[in-house]
């Protein structure tokens, strides 16, 4: 089978379907219009469109059309509910997957009403629509004002590939709070540093770090405020790293953590890569996060923006080792049962397969 996927290759989601079915034995075609930044696997068509965003989602429709016309692919597959499915939807190729990624049906909808008619219409013109969470199935039907089927396609993780790695070990003379997030206001990086604070205040002799994993425009003023909050010292910005390095900083931290403070957390792919290394995860209320992680059995949960209940349960965690080593463990067990990512692509060829 032939898929023709369209999206941006710089994101790290649609590399790992491309890759994946690849590996699978599908033929790949991927369309895209940005930069390389993570590998695509040899074998994978790549076809560079002639005009770049924003304007290419217009200028490349013709030339869209015709390569679709000479390929001849079983289906298109576009990743994102906005620039990239109204692209697919212009080139007029049935049949059509069109695939919410979060931010398009959260973000983009609320700019203005021109953006919220182009999603609506992407989507209601759709052959089949897929969602990485329930919460945002319902979001979506929200969007549209419509009932319609959705199909929930999560994004899985590799659970060989977040587990306990040979060699890594933590380091049982201190005690690491961590994250892996990119350094935007919506992620609550800020709320994260500043329960960090509170619990150093309270615990000031304890040889405790907080690794902070990504890059983004915030980052200087996360560094300002850990300095004002005389924990800089503490907090090591490790920056961006590549997918498969991941795995082996979640191996040095005894917590994670993920504050993200909008509703447009739709799913929450690194807590559950962490919940696969068995972390125990605090997370905020919000979006998909409350649909991974069930509070006080996978994980904990509290309200949203709320740095000091988060301190109090990073205590909460340091000084009960014992539950934090069941919540890790009942962390991965769901993730085997409900987010591997063997599972996830079995539920995409079955789509695939059934149109």
């Amino acid at each position: 089978m032939h898929i023709a996927l369209i999206g941006s290759r710089s994101s790290i989601h649609v590399v790992r379907w491309a890759n994946s079915l690849y590996k699978r034995g599908f033929k790949i075609t991927l369309f895209t219009m940005h930069e390389k930044k993570d590998n695509l696997l040899e074998g994978i068509n790549v076809i560079e469109l002639p005009f770049k965003n924003p304007y290419g989602y217009i200028l490349n429709i013709p030339y869209l059309r015709s390569k679709l016309k000479e390929l001849a692919p079983d289906l298109v597959h576009s990743m994102y509910a906005f620039g990239h499915s109204f692209l697919a939807r212009m080139a007029a190729y049935k049949p059509h997957i069109v695939s919410v990624f979060g931010s398009d049906i959260y973000d983009d909808t609320e700019k203005n009403f021109i953006y919220k008619r182009i999603v609506k219409d992407n989507i209601l013109k759709a052959d089949v629509v897929c969602s990485t969470s329930n919460v945002m199935g319902q979001r979506i039907k929200e969007v549209i004002e419509r009932e319609i089927n959705i199909n929930i396609t999560p994004f899985g993780v590799d659970i060989q590939r977040f587990d306990k790695i040979e060699g890594c070990k933590k380091d049982k003379s201190e005690f690491v709070i961590g994250t892996v997030k990119k350094l935007e206001d919506k992620y609550g990086v800020d709320v994260l540093i500043k329960s960090f604070a509170l619990f150093v205040d309270k615990y000031p002799k304890l040889n405790t770090r907080l690794i902070i994993v990504g890059e983004g425009s915030k980052k200087q003023e996360l560094v300002l405020l850990a300095k004002e909050l005389e924990v800089l010292d503490k907090c090591e910005f490790i920056g961006f790293v590549k997918y498969n390095e991941v795995p082996i900083w979640l191996q040095k931290m005894h917590v994670f953590m993920e504050l993200s403070r909008l509703i447009s957390e739709s799913f929450g792919v690194s807590v559950i890569e962490a919940m696969a290394c068995k972390l125990p995860v605090i997370v905020s209320n919000v979006g998909g996060l409350k649909e991974v992680v069930d509070d006080k059995k996978t994980g904990i949960i509290i309200p949203n923006e709320n740095y000091k209940v988060a301190s109090e349960k990073i205590e909460y965690l340091f000084k009960n080792s014992n539950i934090a080593a069941e919540l890790g463990e009942n962390a991965r067990t769901k993730v085997l049962s409900e987010y591997s990512w063997k599972s996830s692509l079995d539920i995409m060829i079955d789509i695939y397969q059934g149109l």
